[in-house]
Parts: structure tokens; C-alpha cells; sequence
């Protein structure tokens, strides 16, 4: 008896089991031959049928198609024509095409019947959606469906193939059955942060229930700054933004990628709750004892994301030297780290050093320790246990700490206020950005640490403020390298995450060209993988084994935003693709919303936007600052965002921004009228 619900009935049978001594069917793979139909014209690598065995259903995933005939020989053929290609056939030879279908799942009629059988020589169907999510393991999931891929399958009707969703099992992506994602793919393809932003995004719309949040590192100029912007924009709601859209060659979503979200049942909207840390520029670092973070400027800070308008979210990450110390195994060279020199720096911990003028201060003194000792006579070459050749050494070291820093280190005393911080708790949907692009070496390599250190000692005391956090790491292969090469705390960190994370409440989606060159228990304990296109060098490792020798060549040769897909649930890997991601990347987003030199009131314009669901029309503004000297403009502008920033800004920021604008300045009629409005709404406020 036929399962109705499995099998594509409309379009009929495709294809015939077919077995032999050679090739038996299994409870794990069949062959079977295609018709001539046009329906079985569609079948192709990746597509998933459905047979029939005893009382069940097998759904299977196609894999390796062959030709075949009855030549024994290729020298039969050449023989039968003579040699000569133009000859016609005296009959046309039969020839078949052979699939091999590797079984995801069986359905029984029987529902406590679990047991697997072969199929029975029959027919060969397309499988139904119905049958698909069945065999992913849907119905056993224990947590949210999220959407992974989207599979299209080749029974076409009306020229639009079945498309069925790729769900994941929320407790094997965020934990606690098991948890964590990884990437791997060639670099430029599309494919491995534009599938993680997708999965973040996928999640946050899926579970509604939990409160759930994301970190990522920004590697790459500006791709990951504008997060928070849309793919596209209504000309009719905003037509000086759709303009500047136009110039940026940034076109919006096509028909088909939007087809697919529909699909997938989410919805195409950007991260509301977008928040990007930056260190400062090298040489912008305050020389200052106390340096007030809620001071510092956008402009001083080492981003891509510093316009006036679009800086409202960022922050900067600025580091007293205490910050630093934990971490001297990275900054200076081995040659220097001998037990003296660490010796010295554990003083310095001990000693509760944490600014670099702390640091001269201290240095100072002991300074003038040795110096009281030799005006007594006294030859004393030591202090606390510290040779003063080590001092002399360490005081010669540290004087090139802020060039290697690159811009984290402040000279004093950083008071952060009220502003949010890298490592301080999350808020649900956040999507937190740390911006490292324009660093290299020692610095980018410090923030990562420090960073991901600091969140895995958040969730061990619990005060994540989110039920689950996502930590997206690129280059793995970089940071959590295979083999027994020299260690670090981030490498131990991450093996930890990997490992024990879950329970604590951290996912790690890790991303790298080279999945063979990352650690065994950090690939090893990803319930979830995805594979875009891969080199052939790759495939050749052992990591790669499990793969059919079809499926690898496949990997050789996929296009943009098709991916393999393996999950604690699947039996067996499936193919699917995944849309363009629904918010700006890249240069489009600095070609948009980059720094407009020269007119203020754009600037304005684009603050306002950031502020009010109901921002003035770029002619008001014009208006209202005519007259206005430029700096006065940008002055008046820079106070409404500092006290937005701060979470102190006012209800309504255009009106708190034309009553900074007038003060001390000649307001003109338009602007003396409103002058006196804003003077009386502040009044009754």
C-alpha cells in the first residue's frame, strides 16, 4: 500500500528500483533507473524520493548517477561504426540512467515500528514536502524549528519547483542537547558570513519565547557596520535616502530571494538592535589621568561606522593598562617573557597597577629607591626581588606598549559612565558588533581574546542579561588551530565554548576556509555543519571521508549561496540555498551612509532619522540652520546625540536640536517663531 502523503502522486512514478548481485538494495541506499518522463528530465544530485518497502516508506537523498548500456567495452561501440562518428546507428542502443538514493529515514505504517528495511523492486517517486520534514527528524525535535536552508526538489509544477524548508533542532543549534554551527567554504563566495547573519536573524524571529542575542567580530572594511539598515528603502516614504540607494548601485532584494524568505516564513527586516564597539585611532589616545569614555568621539575612534547620524550606536573600547597585563604573553616577543620579566609583571599586578601613570608612578619610586640607597652607601641592586636590570628592562619595554596596542591603551584612568561596554550584559536581539577591521596583528588579536574571555566569565556568574548568546568567530582555523601547536587562552577559551558552552548558555558559530586546520573537539562538537564550495586540496583530508565521492565533487563546483547541510537530525547531508541577507554589507553601506561632507543638513537629517520615528524633511532643516555657521550646526548636533547615547535625550531630539541650534546665535523669523514654541513646550515639560 502506497503512503498518498510521500509520494508526489500528481507527477507519477520517475524512476524503477532496480537491483542485483552486485548492487543489492540496503536499509541504507537503492539504484534506481529514471524514466523518460519530463518530470524524471528534473532529477538531479541533491533531489529527494521516496520507494516503498514492506509496510513503510524509505525517503532517500540522490546521489552518484550513472549511464549505463550493454557495451562490455568501449571498443564495441567504436567497432560497430567503423571508427567513423558519421555513420548512422542500423538501431539506437538503450541506454538507462542509475541513481543511487541514500535513505534519510523510513516511515512505517505502524507508528511504533522503527525498524528499517530495504525497498521492494517498484516505483520511484518525488518525496513531498510532508515526507522531507519527516525524514529530517521534525517530529522529533525537542525545540524550536528553525530554518536553516531552503531545499528545492525537482517536481516542478508550473515551472516553480517544491521548495521545503531545512529545519534545525533549536536545542542542537543554542543547546542544551547539544549545540554550536560551523562553516566552512572558500573566501569572497557569499557564504560564510552571509549564512551566519542569515541563521542569527533566523533565529531572533524564531524564538520568541527565549530572549536570545549575538556577537560577531567585524574582519572585513565595513561588512558587518550597517546591520541595522535596510536592503532597500520606499521612495515614497523617504525619497532623498532612495536616491542615495540608487547612486550606491544598491538595488534591493530580486523577486526569487524574496520568494525564498516567504518560504522559509521569515521576514525581511534588518537588526533593529544594533550596537558596534571600536578602539580609538593610534595617536588619538587622551593623555589625560581620568579619561571620560562618554566624551570620546565617533571621529576618534578606529571605524568605518563614524558619520555624524549613523554613530549613535557606536561605542568605543578603550584599555587601562590592568587591562593589558593579563595579556603581555601576546604583546611582547618570547624572547622578553623569561621568568624575570613575568615575575615583574605579576608585581604589577599584585601591586593593583592599573594606568600607565600608575605605572611611571610606581616606577618612579622605585627609582628613587635605588638612588636614596646609593646616596647611603649602600649597593643594593634589587627591589622587592626584582633585579633593577629586569626594571630597566621592562620600563624599555613598555615604553612601545601604545603603538602596540594600536589605540586601546589610555594613558590613565577610563571612566565608562553610563555608556554600554563590549563585555557588559546583553539585551534580547542585540546584535553586537566589535569592530576589528582596521587593525592587525597584536591588537586584533587582543580584543578577540579579551572580548570572548570576558563573555565566558559572564555566563559562568550568570549575568549573560540573555538566555542564549551566540558568539560568531571567523577564521577559526587562525584561533583554534589543529594539531599540538603552541597554545593560547583564546584557543582554550573557544575549546571550552565548544565544549561545555551550551550548558552555559554560549553557542559558537565558527567559520573557516579550511575546516581540516581547526581543532578536533571545536569541529568535533558542532552538532550542526554547513559546507559552501571547497578547494580541492581540502577535500582530499580525511575530514572529508564520510562524503560520497559524487557529493565531493559537488563541493568542487557550488554556486553562490548553496550549501551542504549535516545536523545531529539528518541521516544524511542535504543540499540547500539560502537568500541574499537582508541588510546592507559592505561598501554600500559606507557608499550610503559614509560621512557628506560639506552639508550639514544632511547631517542633521541622518541623526534625526536615527532618533525619531518621525524625522523633518530635509527643506525644514535647510531652513532652520540658514545662517547658522557649520560648526555651530555640528556642535548643537554633537549634544542632542551625546545625551541620546547616555539614554538622558530628550523626547523630542529636532526640537532639542533647534534650541541648542539658537542659543547664543541670531535666530531668523522661521527659527525665532520656533525658538519660542521650543521655549514654551520645554517650559510645560
Amino acid at each position: 500500500m502506497l503512503h498518498p502523503n510521500y509520494l508526489d502522486m500528481d507527477l507519477g512514478p520517475i524512476g524503477r528500483v532496480v537491483t542485483s548481485e552486485e548492487n543489492p538494495a540496503t536499509a541504507h541506499e537503492f539504484y534506481f533507473w529514471t524514466a523518460e518522463t519530463e518530470a524524471a528530465q528534473n532529477l538531479d544530485i541533491g533531489h529527494i524520493v521516496a520507494a516503498e518497502a514492506e509496510d513503510a516508506t524509505a525517503i532517500a537523498v540522490l546521489d552518484d548517477p550513472q549511464r549505463y548500456s550493454d557495451l562490455q567495452s568501449f571498443l564495441d561501440d567504436f567497432y560497430a561504426y567503423d571508427g567513423d562518428p558519421a555513420l548512422e546507428a542500423l538501431s539506437e542502443r538503450v541506454e538507462i540512467l542509475v541513481f543511487k538514493a541514500r535513505v534519510l529515514a523510513t516511515k512505517h505504517r505502524h507508528e511504533k515500528k522503527k525498524s528499517k528495511r530495504p525497498v521492494r523492486t517498484g516505483p520511484v517517486f518525488f518525496a513531498t514536502s510532508a515526507a522531507i520534514e519527516y525524514a529530517l527528524g521534525a517530529e522529533e525535535f525537542s525545540g524550536h524549528h528553525i530554518p536553516m536552508l531552503l531545499h528545492e526538489n525537482g517536481n516542478e509544477k508550473d515551472g516553480t519547483p517544491q521548495r521545503t524548508p531545512l529545519y534545525v533542532d533549536g536545542d542542537y543549534l543554542l543547546g542544551p542537547e547539544a549545540g554550536h554551527l560551523n562553516i566552512t567554504g572558500m573566501s569572497g563566495l557569499s557564504t560564510k558570513t552571509s549564512h551566519a547573519l542569515f541563521t542569527i536573524a533566523s533565529t531572533f524571529q524564531t524564538m520568541k519565547d527565549k530572549k536570545v542575542a549575538a556577537l560577531m567580530f567585524n574582519v572585513k572594511g565595513a561588512d558587518l557596520l550597517f546591520l541595522d539598515k535596510p536592503v532597500e528603502v520606499d521612495p515614497a516614504n523617504d525619497p532623498e535616502l532612495a536616491e542615495r540607494y540608487e547612486k550606491a548601485g544598491q538595488k534591493g532584494l530580486p523577486r526569487e530571494d524574496r520568494e525564498m524568505y516567504a518560504s522559509l516564513g521569515l521576514d525581511i527586516q534588518p537588526f533593529d538592535n544594533l550596537r558596534i564597539f571600536a578602539p580609538m585611532r593610534y595617536g588619538m589616545e587622551a593623555g589625560e589621568r581620568v579619561i571620560h569614555a562618554e566624551g570620546v568621539p565617533t571621529r576618534k575612534l578606529n571605524t568605518l561606522r563614524n558619520a555624524r547620524g549613523e554613530d549613535s550606536n557606536v561605542f568605543p573600547i578603550i584599555w587601562e593598562l590592568g587591562d593589558v597585563l593579563p595579556y603581555a604573553g601576546y604583546v611582547f616577543e618570547p624572547s622578553d617573557m623569561d621568568d624575570k620579566f613575568r615575575g615583574f609583571i605579576e608585581e604589577l599586578r599584585d601591586q593593583g597597577i592599573r594606568t600607565q601613570a600608575d605605572f611611571y608612578g610606581l616606577l618612579d619610586e622605585i627609582e628613587d629607591y635605588f638612588e636614596a640607597a646609593r646616596e647611603d652607601g649602600k649597593n643594593i641592586s634589587s627591589w622587592n626581588g626584582h633585579n633593577h636590570m629586569t626594571i630597566a628592562k621592562v620600563r624599555n619595554r613598555f615604553k612601545i606598549l601604545p603603538t602596540k596596542c594600536g589605540g586601546l591603551l589610555a594613558h590613565g584612568k577610563v571612566e565608562h559612565g553610563d555608556l554600554p561596554r563590549v563585555e557588559g550584559p546583553f539585551e534580547n536581539n542585540e546584535m553586537r558588533v566589535v569592530d576589528i577591521s582596521q587593525l592587525t596583528g597584536i591588537p586584533q588579536d587582543l580584543i578577540v581574546t579579551s572580548v570572548i574571555s570576558k563573555i565566558w566569565e559572564l555566563a559562568e556568574s550568570g549575568r549573560l542579561g540573555v538566555d542564549k548568546l551566540i558568539i560568531f568567530v571567523d577564521e577559526l582555523n587562525k584561533y583554534a588551530p589543529a594539531g599540538n601547536s603552541r597554545t593560547s587562552s583564546l584557543k582554550d577559551t573557544l575549546v571550552d565554548i565548544s565544549a561545555r558552552g551550551r550548558h552555559l548558555n554560549l553557542t559558537l558559530f565558527g567559520a573557516q576556509q579550511f575546516r581540516s586546520k581547526v581543532d578536533d573537539e571545536v569541529i568535533g562538537n558542532a552538532a550542526t555543519s554547513l559546507y559552501g564550495r571547497i578547494g580541492d586540496e581540502e577535500l582530499t583530508n580525511s575530514s572529508y571521508r564520510s562524503f560520497s565521492g559524487t557529493t565531493r565533487e559537488e563541493l568542487l563546483q557550488l554556486e553562490k549561496g548553496r550549501l551542504l547541510c549535516r545536523h545531529a537530525h539528518y541521516a544524511v547531508p542535504v543540499f540547500g540555498t539560502f537568500p541574499r541577507p537582508m541588510v546592507l554589507m559592505g561598501k554600500q553601506g559606507t557608499d550610503i551612509f559614509g560621512e557628506h561632507r560639506g552639508d550639514a543638513a544632511t547631517s542633521v537629517l541622518s541623526v534625526m532619522r536615527n532618533l525619531t520615528s518621525k524625522p523633518p524633511g530635509i527643506s525644514a532643516i535647510r531652513e532652520d540652520i540658514e545662517g547658522v555657521p557649520e560648526e555651530k550646526v555640528y556642535e548643537a548636533l554633537d549634544a542632542v546625540q551625546a545625551a541620546h547615547r547616555t539614554g538622558h535625550g530628550a523626547a523630542d531630539p529636532y526640537k532639542n536640536f533647534r534650541w541648542n541650534l539658537t542659543r547664543g546665535n541670531r535666530p531668523s523669523r522661521r527659527r525665532e517663531s520656533s525658538q519660542i514654541l521650543s521655549g514654551l513646550d520645554r517650559m510645560r515639560d
